[in-house]
């Protein structure tokens, strides 16, 4: 599956004005635990670019899984080049990355491990996976507020949550901070 395919049973999304025969989904066909602030591997760049590849690295070294020091996520090093990392899969997709600053952007996060200097990456998508076409529903399983970016890409807060509340809104993106308190929240597609 490509990494910016929506699923695999139905890589396009058919649009449903002026087709008599397509029909909307009005129910859901998965469900998945939204981790706020992870890396959305789904994405087309897998969520994340090489910064500074460092030096001193080696590829399928014992070592070469690697840490970064914020968000946690963990790395496997796939190729290098004169000790720089070129190529690395994610193994933990970390928590806790946000946007921040005018524009919105990500800083770029330090990998430890090599013998040389250390590498950086920036993260470039924590969107909830497999939102690219269409966003998703939530289900938030505790009371509270969700601050969401909406499919349009708009912002939004929604208080006085109930637990166990269906969110039938289309959101691409759970914001972490104090406008979120709710927890146990699923994405609904």
């Amino acid at each position: 599956m490509a990494k910016n395919q929506y699923n695999s049973w139905e890589p396009v999304l058919d649009g449903v004005v002026g087709n008599m025969q397509a029909q909307p989904r009005v129910f859901a066909h998965d469900a998945k635990l939204i981790v706020i602030g992870a890396i959305n591997n789904t994405a087309g760049d897998g969520g994340f670019i090489i910064s500074n590849g460092g030096t001193g690295f080696v590829a399928g070294d014992v070592g070469s899984t690697m840490t970064a020091a914020t968000g946690a996520a963990t790395f496997t090093i796939t190729s290098v080049s004169s000790g720089a990392i070129t190529g690395l899969d994610v193994v933990n997709l970390g928590s806790g990355y946000a946007k921040s600053g005018s524009p919105l952007a990500f800083q770029p996060v330090a990998l430890t491990g090599g013998t040389g200097s250390s590498a950086t990456f920036t993260v470039t998508n924590i969107n909830i996976p497999n939102t690219q076409k269409r966003g998703c529903c939530l289900y938030v399983g505790s009371s509270g507020s969700c601050e969401v970016e909406m499919e349009s890409g708009s912002i939004a807060t929604f208080a006085a949550i109930n637990a166990g509340s269906f969110l039938p809104i289309l959101v691409v993106r759970v914001v972490a901070g104090s406008n979120t308190d709710v927890t146990n929240v699923l994405a609904i597609y």
